[in-house]
């Protein structure tokens, strides 16, 4: 079995949310991936200000960077070497704005690719391509599979369906591959080696990713330019609709800036990506047909979580006429194959039985189940409709509009979800017992950047008991301002001391519980030795270790070099840092 590093369960479980997708109609057959604009993502970043993935940055910010960070933008790599100086400036407008503005919005997509980057940078180097390619996804998605654009692409790579089609994601009533992550990598990477071999330069390939081959060559040849840099100098050659849209020509730009700040994220003050808290996903395969709920139950999962590993799937039942990739934890490998092989994987109610009546048609059972007529008549091989005719009915997701338009919350989850019930269904929805949640509680106000789980992770709790006592269907309905239940955390009145944050076993890869061990990668700097003392600082909820080292006025580098920490140091609330060099 194929197996592939995927960030933490709580993190990943961030993304929870029933959602389906609408196609567009219109499809830009020159196109690419297509231009577009910010597009509409997971709930969970429009609860603390929706990312604008493609905002428009007209002008230098006007802070000045530091020797370390101007050293940093000055460096090169494999994408990004032998620049003008006028492309250097569109670069560090760039680099200015994920350093400084849109700092927390760059952190978000530094957590969400905890999940996916390993995985992807293996795909590329695989292929023969630069690595540093797997950067691109920051700029289309966050890192986000959840991601629909207004324009209709798709996914964490963001496809339009025509491209995504041509490249091999299925896009159908039962499933929508452009959002599954690992399958959507493959297809990028072949997408851009066809681009590299039609502009022979990635700057121009990575361009024509965003806007299409069509539009990139036209503009080449109308300025008779060779190169993306000098396209933009001269785009006001072409036409008004000739012209490379801003979002094009500061796409490029944006990506090298990424590509500068991912080689250095330690020495900006970013906390990296952090393999070591990673779980590992397996891939298994599914067959035609597969009841995905008696998956989930048999995993331990409820649909929502059991949806975040596997968002490609818009209904409770795997397409009928296909196998496909199911996602589940490392741990529940053997768990899931026993299900997909013993038979339980038809009576979980992801199929629901109907038995026709004298006056039923198949568009009435259709309009009731919310299944299309072609579908109820494949999935019951024609059957002849007749009184007694005992028939499956696929389960069905969540509208797709829903999760783009409206706010989820319990009672809209229950509504969308009603709506496509069928009403012909004789079979119960299956009951997964949830976890018991601590009897004590705290209450904490979620702060601009605060999520579920780092709130969870403060107190000591998990996920799925902060979201049952609040009664959230799913982290994304999480808002600043919000005052949330914390189930055991009635004690926690003061930022606790290092030594109660250390838990005295923790989880490996495998989900095993195992002795903590002092950890040598992560320092914690114990509040009672430090507390009082001249110089010190106490970490509170949300704070990073660049922004206690501008708050002070001490470089990051050395904030951590006085402290101690290593390159995958966490923060703590309560951690009592040095914050004076002397």
């Amino acid at each position: 079995m194929q197996h592939i590093r995927a960030a933490r369960c709580a993190r990943s479980g961030a993304m929870r949310v029933l959602w389906g997708l609408v196609f567009v109609a219109s499809i830009l057959l020159a196109g690419g991936c297509g231009t577009r604009k910010a597009g509409v993502g997971d709930p969970g970043d429009m609860a603390v200000g929706q990312d604008d993935l493609f905002q428009y940055v007209p002008k230098d910010d006007g802070i000045p960077l530091s020797p370390a960070e101007l050293a940093i933008l000055n460096s090169t790599g494999a994408l990004d070497g032998k620049l003008s100086s006028d492309a250097m400036d569109d670069i560090a407008i760039q680099y200015k704005y994920f350093l400084h503005r849109g700092r927390p919005t760059f952190e978000r997509f530094l957590r969400r690719a905890e999940v996916y980057l390993p995985y992807v940078k293996q795909v590329f180097k695989e292929r023969g391509l630069p690595e540093d390619l797997a950067y691109i996804a920051f700029i289309e998605s966050g890192y986000n599979p959840f991601v629909v654009s207004r324009a209709g692409a798709a996914g964490t790579w963001q496809f339009m369906p025509f491209t995504g089609q041509k490249y091999g994601l299925m896009q159908d009533w039962w499933m929508d591959e452009r959002h599954d992550t690992f399958k959507a990598t493959h297809a990028a990477a072949d997408y851009l080696a066809k681009l590299y071999g039609d502009f022979k330069d990635w700057h121009l390939a990575v361009a024509a990713y965003n806007a299409g081959e069509g539009k990139i060559g036209r503009a080449l040849e109308g300025t008779g330019t060779k190169s993306f840099f000098e396209l933009v100098r001269k785009n006001a050659m072409l036409d008004e609709r000739a012209q490379l849209k801003d979002e094009t020509k500061q796409y490029v730009p944006r990506f090298l800036a990424v590509c500068k700040m991912m080689r250095n994220l330690e020495k900006l003050g970013f906390i990296p990506p952090d393999p070591g808290a990673a779980t590992t996903l397996t891939k298994v395969e599914a067959g035609p047909g597969t009841d995905l709920l008696a998956v989930a139950q048999a995993v331990g999962m409820d649909w929502v979580e059991f949806s975040s590993h596997n968002p490609a799937y818009k209904r409770h039942v795997s397409p009928v006429d296909r196998g496909g990739a199911l996602y589940v934890p490392g741990h529940a490998k053997d768990r899931a194959l026993a299900c997909l092989g013993d038979g339980r994987a038809q009576r979980a109610g992801g199929w629901k039985s109907y038995t026709a009546t004298k006056n039923d048609s198949w568009q009435r059972i259709s309009a009731a189940s919310g299944v299309p007529v072609g579908v109820l008549k494949r999935v019951n091989d024609n059957t002849t409709l007749k009184a007694g005719a005992i028939l499956r009915i696929p389960g069905g997701g969540v509208s797709p509009a829903a999760v783009q338009i409206a706010r989820v919350t319990p009672a809209s989850v229950k509504k969308m979800e009603g709506a496509q019930a069928t009403k012909a269904a004789s079979l119960p929805a299956p009951q997964i017992e949830a976890k018991p949640a601590a009897t004590a509680e705290g209450t904490h106000v979620a702060k601009a950047g605060d999520t579920v789980y780092s709130i969870a992770r403060q107190y000591g709790t998990d996920v799925d008991s902060v979201l049952r006592v609040n009664q959230l269907v799913s982290p994304q309905q999480l808002r600043v301002g919000q005052k949330l239940r914390i189930p055991g955390a009635a004690a926690v009145a003061s930022p606790p001391d290092a030594k109660a944050q250390r838990p005295s076993t923790q989880e490996n890869k495998t989900g095993n519980p195992k002795a903590d061990k002092p950890a040598s990668n992560v320092q914690t700097v114990m509040v009672a030795e430090a507390a009082g003392k001249a110089g010190t600082y106490c970490v509170q909820p949300g704070d990073t270790v660049w922004s206690i080292a501008r708050k002070h006025k001490v470089p990051p580098q050395d904030l951590m070099r006085i402290n101690k920490m290593g390159d995958t140091a966490i923060l703590r609330p309560g951690d009592t840092l040095r914050v004076a060099l002397n």
